[in-house]
């Protein structure tokens, strides 16, 4: 299914991805739910940066305006966090709630169809 047109897409921020990703999957970094949705979530994503020099494609893919997120999403690549597009089908827990800690914010739903 081509990416851009599949529902439920959305755009998350984690921090320093590789580190996270290993801490979550070795238990020593705590999760308020199942660590298998995270992983699931994280590793199964479309696309992802960590440079700005790829963001306006990224945001053209992610079908965004650039002009209201472009600062933004400059701001999290700036703090160390790589902006990941996923798609997320469970509605509970909710994206929000799910991708709300120190290691992984919620950024955008994309819900393009």
């Amino acid at each position: 299914m081509n990416s851009k047109k599949e529902k439920n897409r959305h755009i998350i921020a984690v921090k320093d991805y590789s580190a996270t990703l290993n801490s979550m999957k070795d238990g020593s970094f705590y999760l308020p739910y199942d660590k298998k949705i995270y992983i699931d979530l994280i590793e199964n994503n479309s696309t992802k940066i960590d440079t700005t020099k790829d963001l306006k494609k990224f945001i053209r893919t992610s079908n965004m305006k650039k002009d209201e997120v472009m600062h933004s999403w400059e701001g999290y690549i700036a703090q160390g966090y790589t902006l990941v597009n996923v798609v997320y089908h469970a509605g509970t827990p909710s994206m929000e709630r799910l991708c709300f800690n120190d290691k992984i914010k919620y950024v955008a739903a994309l819900n393009v169809a």
